[in-house]
């Protein structure tokens, strides 16, 4: 590699953060929150299969939500550039994405529908998202992608804990 092709290439990764930059800028301007509760979080959790309050531990984290509608949020998973980081077992696996997904969505479009689920009957950890519907949708982080309660083994969704 020589030098040219080294500063050429520093120059196509600025441009392309800087492109991510101003697109994540106007996802965060386009999204349209409202305002919701413990209550409503309750009513969309009851609403997916497999969501029993016998087996699943939540973690309560706040006591006002801010949704947004599934429309919505799709504009923020397509900008998303989570699904792009490289997994590493016991340093960057799957909880660590589910956390740092549901960081970036607060800190970059704050929003706080985002949960944390550890299933322990799948032996993964994923997310749920709340949706201003009062309805709710589970999302893999590490490959951007909805997925359905007991769609695979990893996916059982039967016991664990919701962290929101």
């Amino acid at each position: 590699m020589n030098d040219y092709s080294i500063v050429l290439k520093g120059y196509t990764d600025m441009l392309s953060r800087f492109r991510r930059s101003i697109n994540r800028s106007r996802v965060r301007k386009s999204v349209t929150r409202e305002l919701g509760d413990n209550a409503m979080i309750n009513v969309a959790l009851k609403r997916l299969k497999g969501y029993n309050t016998r087996h699943w531990k939540r973690i309560t984290l706040d006591n006002k939500y801010w949704f947004c509608s599934k429309d919505h949020f799709q504009k923020i998973v397509d900008y998303n550039t989570l699904n792009e980081k490289k997994y590493a077992l016991d340093q960057f696996d799957c909880d660590n994405f589910a956390f740092a997904f549901k960081s970036q969505v607060a800190m970059n479009h704050n929003l706080n529908n985002v949960g944390m689920v550890i299933d322990n009957s799948g032996g993964h950890a994923y997310n749920v998202v709340i949706f201003n519907d009062m309805s709710a949708s589970l999302f893999e982080p590490q490959t951007d992608q909805w997925i359905t309660p007991g769609q695979s083994k990893m996916y059982s969704f039967k016991n664990g804990t919701i962290i929101l």
